[in-house]
């Protein structure tokens, strides 16, 4: 910056403007600390600053002509950024994107006063049509061709991915260790397989599938790759440019969510389908962790998930706050996810969606009887306001397997009492039905049995999917990169 060449008679006054970490505006952590809470020496600077935009202010020196702390700007706004020295074209984020489409329209919110509530058993006839599965479909392809393990991971994971993991990955190892990582599709699919071998052979660390040791030598891993060579590609995997950052807090990532939840569209959609939160553990410092009491992963990322009653999932969405790539419909969060998730999927009309207490509304019944979809799920107590059913409390005074039936248009709702009082919503029913089920009676020591809303048994049957799909995950969880 400095010429020195240039006259002594001039002073010169360099003003830092510290780097901003992407993710702080999201985090609940506590700050760092302030410029002033730091000591050291001019000469030994952070690489932060070193690396950190920088103004550069010449005047005369003259002690009639100084610059009072108040001249100089609190912010420099370059009219070049680095990046854009190797790459003019602007980038754009997924987040960006859809901030820059045009607004929806708010749907409509009714609330619960202005709706007629009838204690009939019959609600108004829906206009959902039948679920229809086309035959041959891919997955009854796959199953009569009975193909390798490879080639369902193949077709998973798509060659559109392997080559951006390539290209960047080699990158990255250029732009940071400024050497060719020379990675190619043979060792990339072969890195991927000591992973999976590491989901059901684990050991306490890595390097120990390279030991000599007869207890935990993995013939299989060290005959595919050497260790220092894993250890190369595990430090240099990439799917992203890092000199292209963008406000997406799930930048470096999310490209593998949309590749996959492309690749997902495969196999057919099933009738039933569960919506529902799942974690990915991580117990680091980032924006976005998150915390879910009850959960068995109760710390780390969270993900909107769309999956099918057998554990199929079609569709996630990781949640970043504001930038969370899902439609606002003014329904609120947990509506808005599903009719996100129904919408981005593209699930076909006639599915039947099932979802908890989080996502259930009546305001979400009635769109997604609009888009022909079936909803069925628990509601919660404060969004009862104003629905004629009986007091909770004087409701847990009777006897168990008691309900009591409401209609409202083509939605059947039904409170039950079982160890505690469910309340299920529903617009898949043409009439009110009960099965039986079993109950311990603790009195006669016996099982009895209990009359149940056919609606409820529906939802414990099919509410289950996302949890099987996250059961069969931590069941072979692979090293972390």
């Amino acid at each position: 910056m400095l010429d020195l060449g240039d006259s002594p008679d001039k002073a010169c006054n360099i003003t830092v403007i510290p780097q901003t970490e992407k993710d702080a505006f999201l985090s609940d952590c506590d700050s760092d600390g302030s410029d002033m809470d730091y000591e050291g020496e001019s000469g030994h600077l952070p690489a932060k600053l070193l690396n950190a935009y920088a103004e550069l202010q010449q005047t005369d020196h003259d002690r009639n002509n100084v610059i009072n702390d108040d001249d100089i700007p609190l912010t420099t706004t370059p009219s070049t950024p680095p990046s854009a020295v190797h790459d003019k074209e602007p980038v754009t984020s997924m987040s960006q994107k859809v901030q820059s489409e045009k607004p929806r329209a708010k749907l409509q919110v009714v609330k619960n006063k202005d709706r007629v509530f009838k204690r009939s058993k019959r609600p108004a006839s829906t206009v959902i049509p039948k679920h229809i599965v086309y035959s041959p479909n891919a997955a009854e392809c796959i199953k009569q061709s009975c193909p390798d393990p490879m080639d369902v991971f193949l077709l998973m994971y798509p060659p559109t991915l392997r080559e951006i993991t390539i290209e960047m990955s080699n990158l990255y190892s250029t732009q940071t260790k400024d050497q060719q990582l020379y990675l190619s599709m043979e060792e990339l699919l072969t890195f991927y397989g000591i992973l999976i071998t590491s989901g059901y052979s684990s050991v306490p660390r890595r390097h120990m599938y390279w030991s000599l040791d007869s207890d935990v030598h993995n013939e299989s891993i060290s005959d595919a790759m050497r260790r220092n060579r894993f250890d190369e590609i595990m430090a240099s995997i990439h799917v992203v440019d890092n000199t292209k950052i963008t406000d997406d807090p799930f930048f470096k990532v999310r490209t593998i969510f949309s590749e996959l939840n492309q690749s997902y569209k495969v196999m057919p959609f099933q009738e039933w389908l569960s919506v529902d939160e799942s974690m990915i553990r991580y117990y680091g410092r980032h924006g976005c962790k998150q915390f879910i009491r009850g959960k068995p992963i109760r710390f780390g990322y969270k993900l909107w998930s769309l999956a099918s009653s057998s554990g199929y999932m079609h569709h996630m969405e990781p949640y970043g706050g504001s930038h969370t790539l899902l439609p606002e419909t003014g329904l609120g969060q947990g509506p808005s996810v599903v009719l996100g998730l129904a919408e981005q999927a593209q699930v076909p009309q006639g599915c039947k969606f099932i979802h908890d207490n989080l996502f259930t509304s009546l305001g979400l019944l009635d769109e997604m009887t609009k888009r022909r979809y079936g909803s069925s799920g628990i509601m919660r107590q404060n969004r009862l306001f104003d629905v004629p059913f009986k007091p909770q409390k004087e409701f847990m005074k009777l006897s168990r397997g008691t309900s009591e039936v409401l209609t409202q248009g083509d939605k059947l709702l039904v409170r039950w009492r079982d160890n505690n009082v469910v309340t299920v919503a529903t617009n898949m029913e043409e009439k009110y039905s009960e099965t039986f089920v079993k109950r311990w009676n603790k009195e006669q020591r016996t099982f009895d049995k209990v009359p149940q809303p056919k609606c409820i048994n529906l939802y414990n049957e099919h509410m289950g999917g996302v949890d099987l799909h996250d059961q069969q995950i931590v069941l072979t969880l692979c090293l972390s990169l």
